[in-house]
Parts: structure tokens; C-alpha cells; sequence
């Protein structure tokens, strides 16, 4: 082995305390960024494979009259379109006897029906279910609490009450978890409709649109496949009112995914950053402490570039090292976090379909990043001429670190926080990179924790807007002055307000209006709404222009999501012209409104609602109440005695729910994240710490001599340890403010982009001082114990011994 090898194997092993804290720190980074990796590439391949496994629709044509046979052989035989099935979807309520209702959306098909368009894999049973039997989606069982072969109650309305027994469990890879949407999906046929008292025509017809290559990925070229078949059957007597296309091949919750994963690869990439500063500030140190023998080998015919290979080699050993470590570890952990988020997603992860690129990024940015980021340490160390290495004596820093070095000596210090100061800035270079190191992981830390409080803030401000407690929607209008007279009899029930609301369509100039919604008739749905006059419980906060006035004509508030997903481009001022009950007229945008956990609104006055839509004045489809009480059980109690006066009046419930299902169902939107932001925290500051107690151990052992001068003259080892602590100290107080500063635009650049791509709505910017004290007190509390090991070393030392160190 060549000298200068054994030399760096010497080195190596001499300081195998400071090395292994690198190999910790860049193998935690590189764990986390592997993990990332992985999860992304697992969940991104999974959440495509599982909804094309459906073959989803393309796009869903709503008729007015009942499919049959020669509909569906007009569909098929339309160009463009693959495949076609006449469907019906019933919106419900199911429990377990005694239990409470839970929203329920029954999927119909006939008992022939292949199958073939938005189909299902059954996981148990055998499909067709016999007859007073359905199939739930597996999401349902432990959501309801049932197995299968149990007994549940479905109420439609206008039908009857009906027992059903649980066929089977099926996936559905296009739907989302029933607790985290908490609405139960189910699959039956027209027999289970009869059961129930309903007609059994199915109005719905899907098409899969495509051709040779597979299915469609343009939604102007499903649009147009889609009103050429409208055209063809309004033609032969069956009118389409509108039509249903969702983002072609896209799940519901992409966005979701998408937001998940490149935030926590943002902050995997922050991790390794961070140890790669690390390592290069240890490098440096070490370069530092070597400055005459690496004189002394230039002396003896090494070059610059030869000291400056071994030193990289040596980066590079300890990168390797670390990434051979935490590659595997890595992998199983983004295999762990690929489930979690397949759970969140209610998809079928097979971790075998990670991208084999993921190795090898993660192999080349644990390697490459740390010795990248130390080259500008190497290249300062090595290139220093045989004079200037053997003439190196530390002397007093010059510039502004000298001037900086003033100012602290006229300061009234004490005399171990003034020494303290000048250890700090005696190697300015690394006290940067330290100082630099731990502000990364203050910052990702307290923008982690502060996005989370926001997510929690705007939850709570979107319930907070809403000012009432439970929610009843109704499947057809009903009298308000019934309403009132049965409402004012439910105990617990303390007021009440009546709405109006329909479904509504942007019409654009297609013959049929086009909704941009999934078949769940929630994601991408469009709804007008008209408050009473003087309304209580609806106000949402208003971002641009106004609210409604009661003399408003043709005037229209909609809310940010609507916007982003029916009319992106509108502006208050816009005239927009809008579809309700099959009847079309314009509206001037007043107003935008912030309604978060609702679909897209558009709010009118009462009266326009009624000239718009042609019906009556004193008939609501929605009815929201405050319950007496202020705990979830009053909300509860007052929701379920309301509903079950009228379920006995005959009244048609569709589903109902109070405000705390509605914050559970918004939470588990990002429960992985949110979990993610405080793992990712821990990490940031464990690198962090570990870096500030490996900077403090080096210029611990190269100060050496300092110390053993400072015993000679009477210092004893208490003051030379308090000394070394407040170095540590000091360093964490100058990353705190760094890390206080740069935490404000990260939070509100993570805030802006966790929200637009996951709600279509920024998270309000937070900037709370829960973050700030749990960083302030964990870096500093950690800043006192990272620099123990070094502060007790240097304690015990004698001057004989010390002077003895080369």
C-alpha cells in the first residue's frame, strides 16, 4: 500500500470518533432520501396500475330515460369509443342495526353486465351478488365495522328500509378509503333496487374512449367521442342532460400523491444537504489540523493534486461507507412508506415495481453530493504552498472577522464567552458551514411543524366559517314550514336553516354541458346554492370582490374551487354562464370565496335560484342546524334525533353529517404528510447536531496546545469546559436566528404548494410560536449536550500531555 494511503487508513482510524459521526449523518440523509425515492417511484407506478386496472370510464353520459340494449349497441358502435355500459348510481345510507347512518354510494349494473368498464376486482364472494345481498369496497368492512356475511340496513330515498346481507368485499381502485371520505362505496345490481323500492332503469351510460394503443389519455378527444354519441342517441330519442369526464387515466387523488411525495423528497434532499456540509466542514477540520504535514509531504515530492486525491478518496471512503450502509434500510422504509400511502389511497402496492433508477439516484447522490460539496474545502487545504503550510502558526484572523473580533473584546463578555467567540471565529470558514448546517435543519424543522399547525388552521377555519354543526341534504326539495315544524321538536337541536341547492354545469358552447367529475358525483362536482336572506350559517370568507346583497340580480359568488376546477380562468366582473335543472342563463362573478372541505358552489340569491331554476320558493334540498350542546356527543345526539324524525315523516334523507366527520374526513386527506413533516423534523436535527458536536471535537483537537497554555496559566478544567459549551452555544444562537429568518418563505413557499396541488387552496401562513420554542429549546438544550464529549475532553487534559501532541 502506497504511503500516502496508509496515511489516510491512519487518519481514518485516529479520528474514528468524528468519522463515524459523518457515516451516521450522511447514511440517516441517505436513508431518508432512498426512502423518498422509493416511496414516490413505488406510489406513482401503483396509483396508474391501479386505476387503469379498472379501465375506468371516460366519461359518463346522464340520459333522462332508462338504457337498454339497443343504447348500448349506439354507444359501442360510436367511433372513438371502446366499450359501454348502462349503470345507475344511488346516493344512500347504510349501518350496521343500531348503529349509526353513514353515507352510502351504491354502484348499479344489470345482472349480465360484464363488467368490462369500471370494473372491480372481488376479493371475496362471488359476483353477481344472489338476490338481498351487495358487495362493499374492502375500505368499507372495518370502516362500518363489519365482515362479510354480516347484516347491514340501507335506507334510499323515496324507498323503503332494507336489510342486505354482505356478499362480498371488491376493490375499487378509483375511489378513496371509505373512512377517509367517510362514505361507504358498494356494489349491487337492479335486483337490489327492487328490494329497495326503487325504479331499476339505469340512466347512466359509461364509455371507455380510446383505440389500438389503449385508452385516452386527451380529454378534448374524449369530449368530442362523448357529444357525438349524445348527438346520436338525443337523435334517436334518449336526450343526454349533461355529461361526466373526469382527468383522463388520472386518479382523484394524484394531486395528492404528487404533493406527498415531492415533499418529502424536498425535505430528504434538505437532510442530505445538510450532512454533505457536514462531512465537508470535517474535512476541512481535519485538513486544518494537518496543515504541516501536509507541508511536510509537499516538502518530500507529493503535488498538490496528489494530497488533494488523497483527501477526496477520503470524502469519498466515508460517503461510501454511508451509502452502502443505508441503501438497503432506505429501500425498506420507502417500501414501508409506499404502503402507507397506499392505504391513504386504497391502492394495491406491489413494492417489486419501483424504478431501478431509484438505486442508482440514490447511490450517486449519497456518493457524489458530500464530495461535491467538499471540494471547496479540499481545494483551500491542499492548495497551500510548503512555506505557508510550515509557517501556519493560527494567527489572529484578519478583515472582518478581525474587526468582528474587536467589537466582541468591547463588549462586556465574561471572560470564557469572550474566549469562547474568538475559538469560534478563529476558523470563520467552518463556523459558516456549522452555523449553515444547523439554520438548514432549524428551518426545515420549524417550516415542517408550522405546515402541519397550518393544515390544522385551515381545517379549523373552514369549520370554523361554517357556524353550524350538522348538515342534512335532502335527494328532493321539502317544505321549509314542515321543516320548521319538526325541527322545533328535536331536542338537543338548537336552530336551524333551510338552503336550496342543484346541481349545475358551466355551459360552454358543446351541445351538452361537460363536468369535470369523477363517478363518486363528488370530486370535480359543481353546485348552486342559495342561502336564505340574512343567512347565519353561511359566510364564507371572501378573497376577492363581495358577498351577496339581497337586490343582486344574475349575480353569482363562487368559491376557489370551483374556480380552479369549472372556470380557471374567471375574474370578479366575468359573466358566466351557467346550466341548473336543465335550464341556462348568465351570472356576473361578485365575488370568490374561500370555502374550504366543500365542492366547488356557485352561491346566487334566493330569488335568482328560483327564477334560474324554475323552482319553488318555499321548498329546501339542504337543512344545517347548531346543536344545543358544544361536545361531538351533542352534535351527534342532535344529528341522529333529527334525522330519525325524519326518516319516520318519509321525508327523503339523503345523507347527513356532522362537522366533526367532516374534519376527520379532511385530516386523513393528509395524514401521511403530516406524519412525514415530524419524522423529516427529527432527522433535520439530529444531522444538525451531530455536525455541531463533530465541529466542536475537531477544533477541540486542534486546539490542544491553546488549552494546555491556558492550564499553564491557571485555568482550571470547569472554565475550560463551560468555554467549549458556550462555543457550542453560540453556534446554535447563530443558527437559530438564521433559521427563524429563513423559515418564513419556506413555510409560505411549502404552504403555497402543498395546498394548490393537494386543495386547490393555499394553507394560511403560519408562523407559529409553538415551532419556534420546540426548535429554540432543542437546539439549544442539544447544542449544550453535543459539545459535552468535547467540552470533558478538553477538561482533562494536562499540560504535559498536551504538549506532547504533535
Amino acid at each position: 500500500m502506497r504511503p500516502r494511503w496508509r496515511k489516510m487508513a491512519r487518519d481514518l482510524w485516529a479520528a474514528r470518533g468524528r468519522t463515524v459521526a459523518m457515516i451516521a449523518a450522511i447514511a440517516l440523509s441517505v436513508a431518508a432520501v432512498t426512502a423518498f425515492l422509493a416511496a414516490a417511484s413505488i406510489l406513482s407506478t401503483e396509483i396508474d396500475a391501479n386505476y387503469r386496472a379498472a379501465n375506468p370510464a371516460s366519461a359518463t353520459l346522464h340520459l333522462t330515460r332508462s338504457i337498454g340494449p339497443e343504447q348500448l349497441a349506439v354507444a359501442r358502435a360510436t367511433p372513438g369509443v371502446t366499450d359501454a355500459a348502462a349503470r345507475s348510481t344511488v346516493a344512500a345510507r347504510i349501518r350496521v342495526q343500531g348503529g349509526p347512518w353513514q353515507s352510502l354510494l351504491l354502484f348499479v349494473s344489470a345482472d349480465g353486465d360484464p363488467q368490462r368498464v369500471a370494473s372491480v376486482r372481488v376479493e371475496a364472494g362471488s359476483w353477481p351478488p344472489p338476490a338481498g345481498q351487495l358487495f362493499l369496497e374492502r375500505t368499507a368492512l372495518p370502516f362500518l365495522g363489519v365482515h362479510v356475511g354480516d347484516r347491514v340496513e340501507v335506507l334510499a330515498p323515496y324507498g323503503r328500509l332494507t336489510t342486505f346481507d354482505v356478499a362480498g368485499a371488491v376493490h375499487d381502485g378509483g375511489v378513496a378509503p371509505a373512512d377517509q371520505e367517510r362514505t361507504v362505496y358498494a356494489r349491487t345490481t337492479t335486483a337490489a333496487l327492487a328490494e329497495m323500492g326503487l325504479p331499476t332503469g339505469l340512466d347512466e351510460l359509461e364509455i371507455a374512449v380510446g383505440g389500438p394503443g389503449g385508452p385516452s389519455g386527451d380529454a378534448a378527444q374524449i369530449e368530442a367521442v362523448a357529444q357525438d354519441l349524445a348527438s346520436r342517441l338525443g337523435a334517436a330519442g334518449y336526450p343526454t342532460t349533461s355529461i361526466d369526464v373526469p382527468p383522463p387515466l388520472r386518479h382523484p387523488h394524484y394531486g395528492q400523491m404528487a404533493m406527498v411525495a415531492t415533499s418529502m423528497l424536498l425535505f430528504g434532499a434538505l437532510s442530505l444537504l445538510m450532512s454533505s456540509i457536514l462531512v465537508a466542514a470535517m474535512i476541512g477540520g481535519t485538513l486544518t489540523a494537518q496543515i504541516r504535514q501536509i507541508g511536510a509531504m509537499k516538502a518530500v515530492g507529493a503535488t498538490t493534486s496528489q494530497v488533494f486525491g488523497m483527501y477526496l478518496t477520503m470524502t469519498a471512503v466515508i460517503a461510501g461507507l454511508a451509502t452502502a450502509i443505508a441503501v438497503a434500510p432506505g429501500l425498506l422504509l420507502g417500501r414501508f412508506i409506499a404502503g402507507l400511502g397506499g392505504s391513504m389511497l386504497n391502492l394495491d402496492i406491489d413494492p417489486t415495481t419501483m424504478s431501478p433508477l431509484v438505486i442508482v439516484v440514490a447511490i450517486a447522490a449519497g456518493v457524489l453530493v458530500p464530495v461535491l460539496v467538499a471540494v471547496p474545502a479540499l481545494l483551500r487545504g491542499t492548495r497551500r504552498t510548503v512555506r505557508e503550510a510550515i509557517d501556519d502558526h493560527g494567527t489572529e484572523p484578519v478583515g472582518a472577522t478581525a474587526r468582528l473580533l474587536t467589537v466582541l473584546r468591547r463588549l462586556p463578555l465574561g471572560r470564557d464567552t469572550a474566549i469562547a467567540a474568538r475559538g469560534l471565529l478563529r476558523r470563520p470558514g467552518r463556523f459558516a458551514l456549522t452555523v449553515g448546517m444547523l439554520a438548514l435543519a432549524g428551518a426545515g424543522a420549524i417550516t415542517g411543524l408550522n405546515t402541519s399547525i397550518g393544515w390544522d388552521r385551515l381545517v379549523q377555519s373552514g369549520l370554523d366559517a361554517r357556524a353550524y354543526d350538522a348538515e342534512v341534504r335532502f335527494a328532493g326539495p321539502v317544505a321549509t314550514a314542515s321543516l320548521r315544524e319538526i325541527t322545533d321538536a328535536v331536542p338537543g337541536v338548537s336552530r336551524t336553516e333551510p338552503l336550496r341547492a342543484l346541481p349545475a354545469t358551466v355551459h360552454g358552447a358543446a351541445p351538452v354541458d361537460v363536468v369535470h367529475v369523477y363517478p363518486d358525483d363528488a370530486h370535480g362536482s359543481l353546485t348552486m346554492v342559495a342561502p336564505p336572506p340574512n343567512a347565519s350559517f353561511t359566510a364564507p370568507p371572501i378573497v376577492a370582490g363581495r358577498w351577496l346583497r339581497d337586490d343582486d340580480m344574475e349575480a353569482v359568488v363562487l368559491t376557489t374551487l370551483a374556480v380552479a376546477q369549472q372556470a380557471p380562468a374567471a375574474v370578479v366582473g366575468d359573466r358566466l354562464p351557467l346550466t341548473v335543472n336543465g335550464r341556462t342563463s348568465s351570472w356576473t362573478i361578485v365575488g370568490i370565496a374561500q370555502e374550504f372541505g366543500t365542492q366547488g358552489t356557485a352561491y346566487v340569491t334566493s330569488a335568482e335560484f328560483t327564477a334560474a331554476s324554475g323552482t319553488s320558493a318555499d321548498a329546501a334540498t339542504i337543512l344545517r342546524l347548531g346543536a344545543a350542546g358544544t361536545t361531538q356527543a351533542d352534535r351527534s345526539h342532535a344529528l341522529d334525533g333529527l334525522t330519525a324524525v325524519l326518516d319516520a315523516k318519509g321525508l327523503p334523507v339523503e345523507r347527513a353529517f356532522t362537522t366533526d366527520a367532516l374534519r376527520a374526513a379532511l385530516d386523513g386527506h393528509v395524514f401521511v404528510l403530516v406524519e412525514a413533516l415530524f419524522v423529516i423534523a427529527a432527522i433535520m436535527a439530529i444531522v444538525g447536531l451531530l455536525g455541531l458536536s463533530t465541529s466542536l471535537s475537531t477544533s477541540v483537537t486542534e486546539r490542544t496546545r491553546e488549552y494546555a497554555i491556558m492550564r499553564t496559566i491557571g485555568a482550571t478544567g470547569g472554565f475550560i469546559r463551560s468555554t467549549v459549551v458556550i462555543e457550542g452555544v453560540l453556534t446554535a444562537s447563530a443558527a437559530l436566528v438564521l433559521a427563524i429568518i429563513a423559515a418564513i418563505p419556506a413555510g409560505a413557499a411549502l404552504g403555497v404548494f402543498i395546498g394548490q396541488n393537494a386543495f386547490r387552496q393555499d394553507l394560511p401562513f403560519t408562523y407559529a410560536p409553538a415551532p419556534l420554542l420546540i426548535w429554540s429549546l432543542l437546539s439549544l438544550a442539544g447544542a449544550v449536550v453535543a459539545t459535552i464529549a468535547a467540552a470533558n475532553r478538553a477538561a482533562r487534559l494536562t499540560v504535559s500531555r498536551a504538549l506532547t501532541i504533535s
